[in-house]
């Protein structure tokens, strides 16, 4: 599954970056193969609300596993002063999930609140 991980980077971690400018894409993406996951793409944005922003392939069976660990152990470098991550679909792949919606829509599985 598809994951897409944003945050911002605290300013220790901003003053690393100029005191020693290098690319840190090999070192997240080792971190993300040890815990089962492949990194697609890692960019920098740096535009005020947030730094970085992450898109990585993890095996379903393990997201909870790597919520956890991605929180305590990037977090607790020091670095990093927040990451979220949220699960992201293809286009194409969303189309059976909205269908799956519709036909819910449509029996009434879900029915809003009244007010009163």
């Amino acid at each position: 599954m598809l994951w897409v991980s944003y945050g911002k980077v605290t300013q220790e971690g901003i003053k690393g970056m100029v005191a020693e400018p290098q690319n840190r894409a090999e070192a997240v993406g080792k971190l993300v193969a040890a815990l089962g996951g492949k990194l697609l793409s890692y960019h920098l944005l740096f535009n005020g609300e947030f730094d970085f922003f992450i898109v990585t392939d993890m095996p379903d069976d393990k997201i909870a596993e790597v919520t956890m660990v991605n929180s305590m152990l990037v977090r607790a470098s020091g670095v990093i002063q927040s990451i979220t991550s949220v699960p992201a679909v293809r286009a194409e792949d969303a189309v059976p999930i909205m269908q799956k919606a519709q036909k819910m829509a449509a029996a009434m599985a879900y029915k809003a609140p009244i007010k009163s």
